[in-house]
């Protein structure tokens, strides 16, 4: 495919990495992730504010740095398509020193997922947009504790 501007790194900002796991940190721009990797939630009652973070990585072309990216992560039902939260985040970093001619910077981030109310058991998309464009996706299951 031929690169029309001629640039070496045209490309757009992207998600590298998504994952739900009972705890993500980011400290000096590095992402911590404790038991990564969730898909299935149990809570005993709901609505239900699980403790459950959301651990994902943008990474911004060398092209794109000093400019802000508006990411938006939307969790839905799909069941009934209805949304259970969304969030906005906006992504802006200058030029890193020492970087490369070339080289993208991978930014962390930790979204703590536990102020959200999930009003029922079922199946959870969580769907990640950059710059208003479809980023990646993923699903899980929150699942009733049965009764003992």
């Amino acid at each position: 495919m031929s690169n029309p501007t001629g640039d070496l790194d045209s490309v757009t900002p992207r998600l590298t990495t998504l994952l739900l796991s009972d705890f993500a940190q980011v400290r000096d721009r590095l992402l911590f992730v404790s038991s990564g990797g969730i898909s299935r939630v149990v809570q005993g009652t709901f609505p239900a504010h699980p403790r459950i973070h959301l651990a994902m990585v943008v990474h911004l072309p060398v092209n794109t740095l000093g400019q802000s990216h508006r990411t938006l992560i939307k969790l839905k039902y799909p069941d009934h398509a209805a949304v259970i939260a969304q969030i906005e985040i906006k992504i802006n970093l200058d030029q890193v020193a020492g970087a490369n001619p070339g080289e993208g910077i991978n930014v962390p981030q930790a979204i703590d997922l536990a102020p959200i109310a999930f009003a029922h058991p079922g199946q959870v998309d969580v769907q990640v947009s950059i710059d208003d464009q479809p980023a990646g996706d993923l699903t899980f299951w929150m699942l009733q504790k049965p009764a003992s």
